[in-house]
């Protein structure tokens, strides 16, 4: 959008100088997400990309299970893969952080970014990435935090209900701003709109409200904080929140939809835990025949080898769910190459088990 509005000219000390059009005066990009944070930038990583043998395989998980009442804890995996690497690459910092929650943890991290302004943080960021690829030494936290994004994915389906709402709603606000890395000349760009106001971010917390316009190009924009209330029309406005979870009823195939698959879900290790959210209003947390409560999740239920699985938990040999909004719902990262080769690699290797090669 800036480069439709004008043009970026390199400065010979480094970075940018942006010139608006003369015919794209009034031009400018406001961001808007719940927090106002702005993503984390590349540094150096002594890791490769990713490792299979990062995440539990699956007779660990079996053996786990059998011995936690059928379920995997998330404190269980972000001790295996997250605090014990830590505390390997970095003593120093995993001393600090050693003894906190998975709540703790993310919100100290969070309060970080919550105390300052999003672009002063973003510039200091820089720095610390600079530094880190020139010494060619890895920020160690953010590197475990990456490395545990992926391996979380596998253990997740075995996950109870509780464990996966505390995934999604307390280390997935950290993790994604990790994990969405911008490359340095992303950087440049954005802080040279910024010094010539042209660009601005918005922290809108849970209740801020975006009404499409008539022409469905633009939005009203409105939310309140703590000093006053914002509310904007906009000509056009760019949703970039991504592709959005589906539902069992939104797949496009009624045969499936006949005892072929059904929705995922998990069950609850607390019988309380269920009945109070009930009481808080959920409309996704069920009681089956068996008296069990357990909650729906976005997309399919679909195994570890991401086969679909029908209403009574049986795997279909040859349908595997690999369509990203019918797999987020148990799958807390579902992006980039790393996800993409683990999963196909599992598929193949199912496909030849079965002799469907």
């Amino acid at each position: 959008m800036a480069r439709a509005n004008g043009k970026f000219k390199e400065r010979p000390q480094g970075g940018y100088d942006f010139e608006l059009s003369e015919e794209s005066v009034g031009f400018r990009i406001d961001l808007f997400s719940i927090r106002g944070f702005l993503p984390a930038l590349r540094f150096h990583s002594e890791d490769k990309s990713f490792s299979s043998g990062w995440t539990m395989d699956r007779d660990e998980i079996i053996e786990y299970k059998a011995e936690h009442g059928g379920f995997v804890d998330l404190d269980h995996i972000f001790e295996r893969n997250f605090l014990i690497p830590l505390s390997q690459r970095d003593p120093d910092f995993y001393a600090t952080v050693k003894g906190l929650e998975i709540e703790e943890f993310t919100q100290t991290m969070l309060q970080l970014r919550e105390d300052i302004d999003a672009i002063k943080l973003f510039m200091a960021e820089f720095k610390e990435a600079e530094k880190s690829i020139k010494r060619k030494q890895s920020i160690s936290w953010k590197e475990a935090l990456s490395a545990f994004s992926y391996a979380v994915n596998y253990p997740a389906k075995h996950f109870s209900a509780e464990d996966m709402v505390r995934h999604k709603k307390v280390l997935m606000p950290l993790i994604s701003i990790v994990i969405a890395s911008l490359p340095q000349a992303s950087y440049h760009e954005i802080i040279a709109l910024y010094e010539q106001d042209l660009l601005r971010t918005y922290a809108v917390g849970e209740k801020g409200e975006f009404v499409p316009n008539e022409t469905g190009n633009g939005c009203k924009v409105t939310f309140e904080d703590e000093d006053n209330r914002f509310e904007e029309n906009y000509k056009i406005f760019v949703d970039a929140i991504g592709q959005r979870p589906m539902h069992f009823n939104d797949l496009p195939f009624d045969g499936l939809k006949k005892g072929k698959v059904t929705s995922g879900f998990l069950y609850f290790k607390e019988e309380e835990n269920a009945k109070k959210l009930i009481e808080e209003g959920a409309a996704n947390v069920y009681r089956d025949d068996m008296g069990k409560y357990f909650m729906r999740v976005t997309g399919l239920a679909i195994n570890d080898n991401f086969q679909a699985l029908d209403r009574f938990g049986v795997a279909d040999p040859a349908l595997f769910i690999m369509a990203v909004p019918f797999i987020s719902g148990i799958n807390p990262d579902f992006s980039g190459l790393d996800f993409c080769d683990t999963a196909a690699e599992r598929i193949v290797r199912t496909l030849v088990i079965n002799g469907m090669e």
